[in-house]
């Protein structure tokens, strides 16, 4: 079982203190929780930035899984006007392709 800081969720893209047309990229529950608690917008942090705020919790301390962090965080996304980007093919690195065999 990977460590509560390192829990894994599914990559998600957010659109919140980058510049237009790129995301930052989240794969972690402790990467949710950095963004909410240092990067979310003062004006925006209501009951729904306060229950993905509970939600990047209740998953570090084990009471829940990162994907029910990460369900929260985006409902709070979006109800603060924040732009998020679920799919999480287009955020995983490509797989490693083998080097070609070189021909002597």
């Amino acid at each position: 079982m990977p460590a509560p800081t390192d829990m894994p969720i599914r990559a998600l893209g957010i659109d919140i203190d980058v510049r237009p047309g790129v995301y930052r990229v989240v794969t972690t529950v402790e990467g949710l929780g950095e963004i909410l608690t240092q990067r979310w917008p003062e004006d925006q942090q209501g009951d729904a930035w306060r229950g993905a705020l509970e939600a990047c919790l209740r998953a570090l301390e084990t009471q829940t899984n990162g994907e029910a962090a990460r369900a929260a965080f985006i409902m709070a996304a979006e109800d603060a006007g924040v732009h998020v980007n679920g799919n999480p093919d287009l955020f995983e690195p490509p797989p490693k392709r083998e080097n070609p065999k070189k021909k002597r």
